[in-house]
């Protein structure tokens, strides 16, 4: 399977990414049968969160409410590098350790209360005994940024994005302005997040050995045009 698509910020069309992750878990939904469960479960997870959010961009831009992107990017952002944390090494028990972090944010919010719902203490008693041998990962996102070899993409785009969701006051700023800064942060938004996302999704073709594609973003603020391949290996042979 061989696929093109073009990444063109101009037009900030999100279609083609959207197509581009759909590809992908359809390739991962295909080899389900030889990816354990926890690993399955999380890999899905975060290409559909990442999707989602894709989607939900798309509709802000027809809307144009580009202001409204710059949050899901970073969630976008984190994703990824998570993503890419769990694959780099001890992968089942990273997947693993993450389903269970859920279920233990879970309990903890209920700490305080005397009384359950019936649902609730059916749930509890379940993640109570799945959580018999759970050890947390207290690791942030820096640092687990910094594990996979993308510190300066954390320093320059994580830590941007961030001032945008967190409370603080700022100027009323005009990102349809066309001005140099809207240009950058629009950089960030679509272009610079996506290649972390690509990046996790590299990580988990040449793994499973799925075929991948090739994505194309020709941002004008990069020295040139990005090639990107999720399996090389693979889209060399075709």
């Amino acid at each position: 399977m061989l696929n093109f698509f073009k990444k063109n910020p101009h037009t900030q069309d999100l279609e083609h990414i959207k197509i581009f992750l759909r590809s992908h878990l359809d390739q991962l939904t295909e080899a389900k049968d030889k990816i354990s469960q926890n690993i399955l479960d999380v890999t899905k997870f975060f290409i559909e969160e990442n999707l989602d959010y894709y989607e939900s961009m798309d509709i802000l831009m027809r809307k144009n409410h580009f202001r409204g992107c710059i949050p899901m990017a970073r969630s976008i952002f984190e994703n990824s590098i998570n993503l890419q944390y769990i694959y780099k090494e001890n992968t089942e028990q990273r997947a693993r350790n993450f389903k269970l972090a859920s279920m233990d944010s879970f309990l903890k919010r209920w700490t305080d209360f005397k009384e359950y719902p019936h649902e609730v203490e059916e749930m509890k008693k379940y993640f109570e005994s799945e959580l018999k041998n759970y050890v947390p990962d207290r690791k942030t996102i820096k640092e687990k940024a910094e594990e996979v070899g993308v510190h300066s993409m954390y320093r320059d785009i994580y830590k941007r994005l961030s001032e945008y969701v967190h409370s603080g006051y700022k100027s009323k700023r005009d990102f349809d302005d066309g001005g140099p800064y809207s240009t950058y942060m629009k950089r960030i938004v679509f272009s610079d997040a996506l290649l972390v996302v690509l990046e996790s999704l590299r990580k988990i073709c040449e793994r499973y050995d799925f075929d991948g594609g090739v994505m194309i973003i020709d941002d004008p603020g990069y020295k040139g045009v990005v090639f990107f391949a999720t399996n090389p290996k693979k889209q060399e042979k075709i």
